[in-house]
């Protein structure tokens, strides 16, 4: 029987946990290494609709992109939403293991599969961590945009209802651009140290936003839920895996939508 152990060993070939950044708690977050595995489920986040559907599917093992322990439980009452999650994951036997910012940072991983989603040119390393790896990337559009229309064609690259579009021109050309993947608001000085052009990260506040028109950068914001990327390209990984080395699991991509936010138009 494959175990646990045998997928993080593989998985930690291709996004090696130490390469995560400081304090993002990656790794094994409930379960056991030695468990025996015969579904794996992919997901972008563990939420009580994700949990319920492993259950109701027989999977052993759930491996999302978000930690679902991003701080430590101070009590496990079942009253309270998330750790009646927990207590669920685990009465069901179910081993959760995460990959986050070590599959951003990791070559050809979460990063390089949003710069060919986005359809850059010449992609080079972007936003460089405390340990000296980029988290993000830039490179070319295929060709010159206004913002306005750069802002358009990242709603349609990748695949979503809504953008926010932070400039002080709608009609500055965009050719140079950087990003990092869901909330990379810290990282966006980046772009005016590298002279990019734009921008496009998640979660970008409020005044922040201010303070970047007054920089004179255009950013787009296409929300977090943009990672959702990750599901299947983490599947499809696996399933190279199970090739090789002959794992008679099935690996399933979660169904259920973890966005919390309902785009209104």
């Amino acid at each position: 029987m494959t175990k646990v152990k045998d997928i993080i060993a593989k998985l930690n070939e291709r996004f090696p946990e130490n390469i995560a950044s400081s304090g993002d708690p990656v790794g094994l977050q409930i379960g056991s290494v030695y468990a025996e595995v015969t579904k794996i489920m992919t997901t972008l986040d563990v939420r009580p609709n994700v949990v319920d559907e492993a259950v109701e599917k027989g999977v052993d093992l759930i491996i999302s992109h978000h930690p679902v322990m991003f701080r430590p439980a101070r009590n496990l009452d079942f009253s309270d939403p998330q750790n009646a999650m927990y207590g669920k994951i685990i009465a069901n036997g179910i081993t959760v293991y995460s990959i986050h910012t070590n599959s951003d940072k990791a070559e050809n991983g979460s990063s390089d599969w949003q710069a060919e989603e986005l359809g850059l040119t010449d992609v080079e390393p972007f936003a460089i961590d405390d340990d000296g790896i980029a988290v993000g990337r830039k490179g070319k559009l295929p060709k010159p945009l206004k913002a306005i229309d750069f802002a358009y064609y990242v709603k349609k690259q990748m695949n979503v209802d809504f953008v926010r579009l932070i400039t002080a021109s709608n009609d500055k050309m965009i050719s140079t651009v950087g990003f990092v993947c869901g909330d990379g608001g810290k990282f966006w000085r980046d772009a005016l140290k590298d002279n990019l052009d734009a921008y496009i990260t998640g979660d970008v506040y409020y005044h922040v936003g201010h303070d970047m028109i007054s920089s004179g950068l255009t950013v787009v914001d296409p929300g977090h839920y943009t990672e959702s990327l990750f599901k299947t390209k983490c599947a499809e990984i696996l399933n190279d895996f199970k090739a090789d080395e002959k794992w008679p699991v099935e690996i399933i991509v979660s169904q259920e939508s973890t966005d919390p936010f309902q785009d209104l138009m």
